[in-house]
């Protein structure tokens, strides 16, 4: 989605660029969040055989190999829940395009993205 916004008379165009603060984004996140944080509750109550879950009875899991197999799903998942609510926060991605007649030129922002400038 971009927005266009003139100044100087028609003279320069600059066009808003959404990152990664969309709304798919957001649920993505939540999703991968309480997805690892059951994973990890599940490893936690097969271990200390007390149920943590209000949905289901992990302490039938035997520890060794299932208990140890979903922490270690539960921890990743938590990772990249981290990652993408940081991305979020950080909004990678987000930015502008301007484009000057007075001047000829052409800028391209963004946030979190380095290019190098290309060799003349």
């Amino acid at each position: 989605m971009t927005a266009q916004t003139t100044s100087l008379e028609n003279r320069v165009l600059r066009q808003d660029i959404l990152g990664s603060r969309r709304f798919s984004n957001y649920w993505w996140a939540t999703v991968v969040l309480l997805g690892g944080l059951g994973f990890l509750l599940a490893a936690i109550s097969s271990y200390l055989h007390v149920n943590l879950l209000p949905f289901s009875d992990p302490t039938k899991l035997v520890f060794i190999p299932q208990g140890i197999a979903m922490g270690f799903y539960g921890l990743l998942g938590i990772l990249f829940s981290l990652y993408l609510w940081l991305t979020i926060l950080w909004d990678v991605g987000g930015g502008y395009n301007e484009f000057n007649k007075e001047t000829g030129t052409v800028k391209i922002f963004r946030w979190g993205v380095s290019w190098k400038k290309p060799q003349d």
